[in-house]
């Protein structure tokens, strides 16, 4: 499961020279070459985003997909940084976590 999977934005990911050189050859984002590697390595991949337009480029990853190179040349990417980090207390509010919705 793929938490983050845009580092909150982080424009040092989001501008690494592959994601830009990508999403000219498919003519995407990089942040939907990003989310399309997460879902051609098989994970799920919950992007987050309070943007109609970013939302929207989210779930538009699935005309195309990366072919055998491209995954290499992601995989060489290794910033030694982690998006998401659980802590216990994190934990413990998703275990009593209950959603409220709205009442029509």
């Amino acid at each position: 499961m793929s938490w983050y999977p845009l580092g909150h934005g982080d424009s040092s990911l989001l501008n690494e020279k592959v994601f830009q050189e990508l999403a000219k050859k498919y003519n995407k984002k990089p942040a939907q070459i990003i989310l399309r590697w997460h879902v051609d390595m098989g994970f799920i991949v919950i992007p987050g985003s309070k943007n109609p337009i970013h939302i929207k480029d989210n779930f538009d990853i699935f005309d195309f997909q990366l072919d055998e190179n491209d995954m290499k040349e992601i995989a060489k990417i290794n910033k030694q940084k982690r998006y998401y980090i659980r802590t216990e207390e994190q934990l413990k509010k998703f275990a009593e976590f209950t959603p409220h919705f709205e009442v029509a």
